[in-house]
């Protein structure tokens, strides 16, 4: 499997953010909370309030305007998933780490994980991103406590925990935020 990554500052075409709505639907409920009971990706109550069967419209309509890292198959020319991000961020919790990449969102459709398409967004946002508006010397993101397999992943490219809001998603899930420089 070859995947391609691809830096855009705004995504133009209808196609692309058609494959883009799919995926996320398609990820949605697995996110605590579910992207479908928030309004954006820098939401700061993210008590864990499961949402009606709905679509994760607003969080689109927010996501849609970031930052993007798209993975692409090269034999199929399919998008297969894609990681957000919001350049030159500032909040309380990464006070020490700003300005930086914060990491909002990443997606990887079912059938393409466990292939290290996780791992390629994150040495593309570490190592790869060249446009001088989007440079910075610190990547930040969050995610939640029982997020084993992100949160394995990102000690493994050294990213530190600098923050951690106990019961934040809601009771025993914790919304840990790391940071690394770069």
């Amino acid at each position: 499997m070859n995947i391609t990554y691809k830096v855009e500052k705004s995504i133009q075409t209808d196609e692309i953010k058609e494959q883009i709505w799919q995926i996320l639907c398609e990820c949605d409920k697995e996110f605590i909370p579910a992207l479908s009971a928030r309004e954006s990706s820098t939401q700061g109550n993210l008590n864990n309030n499961t949402s009606l069967d709905v679509k994760p419209q607003s969080y689109f309509e927010n996501m849609i305007t970031q930052n993007f890292i798209l993975a692409i198959d090269e034999e199929t020319g399919s998008l297969v998933g894609f990681m957000t991000f919001r350049s030159n961020y500032h909040c309380e919790e990464l006070k020490d780490y700003a300005p930086s990449n914060y990491i909002t969102t990443i997606c990887v459709k079912k059938d393409y994980r466990n292939h290290g398409i996780t791992k390629g967004f994150y040495e593309v946002i570490l190592e790869n991103v060249e446009d001088a508006e989007l440079a910075s010397n610190f990547v930040t993101t969050r995610t939640w406590s029982t997020n084993d397999a992100h949160i394995h992943l990102l000690n493994k490219l050294g990213f530190i925990n600098c923050t951690t809001l106990k019961n934040h998603r809601g009771e025993g899930i914790d919304t840990v935020y790391f940071a690394k420089n770069k």
